[in-house]
């Protein structure tokens, strides 16, 4: 296992840190007991199911199975790698990391977010302080975008010529190529590179970690597109990307919603207008990543859109996926003519929060939409119409919430709920297909679950009580060969566990905590760590400390396996050599070998 940053700075980080205080940015914890309690931010729940337990500074979620410490919790709230959670956690603990190499570099990422830090305080300079700049600052001033906007949001320009960045790459010593991989150049025909922002407005892309990620830009004469994205790239994903994330996750979890806008400018005027819980999609259609991301920081998405027959199509197509993911939703119709950031402009923030107070739910929205769709005066047309909330309907995972969604559409639409229902039976095809769907997922993770049940299982809980009770870290040295291990992973701690005893004569879970990067790994072990405590606490358990027997039982679960392995290893040894005199001898030795083997394993399997 390769660790890029010393195991004592880690160690050092996690000790320097309570895990309550990081969770609790992110989640409300109450206290109850020894441990704290709260909704997980990783699935949607109402009931809290979410634990933080202080003493070993780890959390785990009892209804989606997360768990890990404080480095686990912030790689999956944060969508970080290990050794990014570490530097922030650093950071947050004042601790300086002088030497922090990670993957990252080696794949060139960590110089992609360098390149476009430089791009994006090139373009900022041009904006700010040069003459070829001033048109750009006369029209961000007619659009009403403060000072402090601007700052806030790095706003940038790029000047109207081919080779701005190409050149000033030179002055920062980096190559062409790093540049077309950051999307800031095109490369014409396998000769020469040029710019691929000219007389724009730049709009920096942020990820939550504050690095940009990419640009759009708006063009300031006639050329197309009127508006330009960077191109896909190894540290920017449109898909997974909103704007203004990075200024507004804070808020977003403070207040446990979102209002989700079309435009940069519509953004950036809601912030101005201090309704910072505001961020767009890049330009398209809102992706299934997208919600799962905003799940994160909320519970609740609002869809602020133009009030054009367009930007009802994109709500309609958006709020299918919010359905289908269980996540609470409303639409905010605007005014004809009126864009958010026009709204705002001339009616101002008051009344905007109005119309966000005043939004539709989803299916009072869908059901306004199929008017302005289809005839609702003739039969045909009112059919049609069901038939296009029923769509929707349908696709209500929740079993309560669908009941209560088909009563409010008979209401809404006037019609017998029993005929609805039998109306419904239409839709068993997809409702089927979705079934099977879900079927298969159950047996791929019980496939899973099945694969783990076995070897991993029993080297985990070893793995467990090793830490736990260190008296029983000999018993574990003695009994069983470290190398039995079959998970190398496992391995590789229990062996750091091993030196670190003989070393101190005392082995905590913080002490292997820069070995779990892995999310399996980490999350397997709190699972049985937090089993192993509610077994500890149960009064009628009868079982004050189990950790003997299991362990007896868990090496002699490896002798077994270890002793059929080399029963096997030896019978196809003899079985490879042939009857000659050649072999004779060696064959006697092997089948004196393989009688022992034999012996062994029937032995190892009365006991």
């Amino acid at each position: 296992m390769t660790s890029f940053i010393p195991p004592e700075k880690i160690s050092e980080i996690q000790r320097s840190l309570n895990i309550i205080d990081i969770v609790s940015d992110y989640v409300a914890l109450k206290q109850t007991g020894r441990n704290f309690l709260g909704l997980c931010p990783f699935h949607h729940e109402k009931t809290p199911s979410f634990t933080v337990n202080v003493e070993k500074q780890i959390y785990k979620c009892f209804g989606c199975g997360e768990g890990g410490t404080v480095f686990n919790f912030l790689m999956k709230q944060e969508a970080l790698t290990f050794p990014e959670a570490v530097k922030t956690l650093a950071e947050k603990a004042n601790i300086r990391i002088d030497t922090f190499n990670t993957k990252e570099k080696d794949q060139g990422t960590s110089t992609l977010y360098e390149v476009n830090e430089k791009a994006t305080c090139f373009f900022t300079d041009m904006l700010l302080k040069t003459k070829d700049g001033k048109q750009t600052r006369d029209y961000v001033s007619s659009r009403l975008i403060n000072d402090d906007s601007i700052r806030k949001f790095r706003l940038g320009y790029a000047p109207n010529r081919w080779d701005s960045i190409v050149n000033k790459a030179r002055e920062w010593g980096i190559d062409t190529q790093t540049l077309e991989k950051a999307g800031l150049v095109i490369n014409k025909q396998g000769k020469a590179y040029y710019d691929r922002f000219r007389n724009r407005l730049m709009f920096p892309i942020f990820d939550t970690q504050n690095r940009p990620v990419g640009f759009g830009a708006r063009a300031l004469d006639d050329s197309l597109p009127k508006y330009l994205n960077s191109p896909e790239t190894p540290v920017f994903n449109k898909s997974k990307t909103l704007y203004g994330i990075n200024l507004a996750k804070e808020s977003m979890n403070r207040n446990r919603k979102v209002l989700l806008m079309e435009g940069y400018t519509d953004v950036i005027m809601a912030h101005q207008h201090g309704i910072d819980w505001s961020v767009a999609a890049l330009g398209t259609a809102l992706t299934r990543e997208h919600v799962r991301f905003l799940r994160r920081y909320c519970d609740k998405a609002i869809l602020v859109f133009d009030a054009d027959t367009a930007g009802q199509k994109s709500s309609e197509r958006n709020l299918d996926i919010f359905i289908e993911e269980d996540f609470d939703v409303n639409v905010v119709l605007l005014p004809k003519n009126y864009d958010p950031y026009d709204f705002l402009v001339k009616n101002g923030k008051q009344s905007f929060l109005e119309q966000v107070e005043n939004a539709y739910d989803f299916f009072s929205f869908k059901i306004k939409l199929s008017e302005t769709k289809w005839d609702m005066t003739s039969v045909s047309g009112r059919t049609s119409a069901i038939d296009d909330i029923l769509s929707t309907t349908i696709k209500i995972p929740n079993f309560v919430k669908r009941e209560l969604a088909i009563k409010k559409v008979a209401e809404e639409m006037s019609i017998e709920e029993n005929i609805l229902r039998d109306h419904l039976t239409k839709f068993k095809t997809f409702k089927s297909s979705q079934i099977n769907r879900n079927k298969l997922y159950d047996q791929k993770a019980s496939n899973l679950n099945k694969s783990k049940s076995g070897d991993y299982q029993v080297e985990m809980t070893i793995l467990n009580i090793m830490i736990n009770r260190n008296d029983l870290i000999k018993e574990v040295e003695t009994d069983i060969s470290l190398d039995s291990f079959k998970n190398k992973e496992i391995q590789s701690i229990v062996e750091r566990i091993s030196e670190i005893y003989s070393q101190k004569g005392q082995v905590t879970l913080n002490d292997i905590s820069p070995m779990l990067n892995t999310s399996e790994i980490s999350r397997d072990l709190v699972d049985i760590i937090s089993k192993q405590e509610s077994i500890e606490r149960d009064p009628v358990s009868g079982q004050t400390d189990s950790n003997e027997k299991t362990l007896r039982e868990c090496i002699q679960f490896i002798k077994k396996r270890e002793s059929r392995k080399s029963r096997e290893q030896a019978r196809k040894k003899m079985l490879g050599l042939d009857g000659s005199k050649k072999y004779e001898q060696e064959v006697d030795q092997l089948l004196i070998g393989y009688h022992k083997e034999n012996i062994a394993f029937h032995a190892l399997k009365k006991s």
